[in-house]
């Protein structure tokens, strides 16, 4: 198992992409209620990130394989679950397409391919995102929660009920905010 862990490792470093804390050990899939593995990437700049720079509220991770370099599969699917929940206050969520092909991206590393305000793209280029969070199929989605915990796991990004369990948690953080709020200005108004 340890040997394992370390191959794991090894591979991520020299595929471009890595786990952005190394002091915690190496991630080998991500677990639900487990603090989500995260990873690094390069923008066309050379400037370094990680996952961590893009979440929001709610993170949506698109895990999406295709047959040719197309960067962005699960944009439609993505950007259906942001607008779905664009008008839901005090809550920000943010879709993440992590893809990659069989074929040989032009890259060779991890890197982003289209940042639009919620809606990021990022080339997987050697599947090593991949490895990391577990992924073993050819579609998977995995929804990071505002406390850095994997909250959903589910085999297709576009699939009716994942989004509407997804849909319920974000309404009910937007309440509780919400409610928060309430509370904190009932007390500021009572002199409390």
């Amino acid at each position: 198992m340890i040997a394992r862990t370390i191959a794991c490792g090894l591979l991520l470093l020299i595929a471009g992409c890595r786990a952005s804390q190394p002091s915690r050990g190496w991630v080998t899939g991500a677990e639900l209620g487990k603090a989500f593995p995260d990873f690094v990437y390069v923008e066309d700049n050379g400037t370094q990130r990680s996952l961590r720079n893009l979440a929001g509220e709610f993170t949506v991770l698109a895990f999406t394989r295709c047959d040719q370099d197309t960067h962005g599969p699960a944009a439609a699917a993505l950007e259906q679950i942001i607008s779905e929940n664009a008008g839901t206050s005090f809550v920000r969520v943010v879709g993440v397409d992590v893809h990659w092909f069989d074929g040989q991206c032009d890259h060779g590393h991890c890197h982003l391919v289209q940042d639009q305000r919620n809606l990021f793209s990022i080339c997987d280029a050697t599947g090593a995102v991949w490895r990391l969070y577990g992924i073993n199929g050819n579609n998977a989605a995995v929804v990071i929660g505002p406390d850095g915990r994997v909250i959903q796991i589910a085999p297709k990004i576009g699939n009716e009920e994942f989004r509407a369990e997804l849909r319920s948690m974000i309404v009910d953080e937007s309440n509780r905010r919400a409610e928060e709020l309430a509370q904190k200005y009932e007390n500021i108004s009572l002199g409390g």
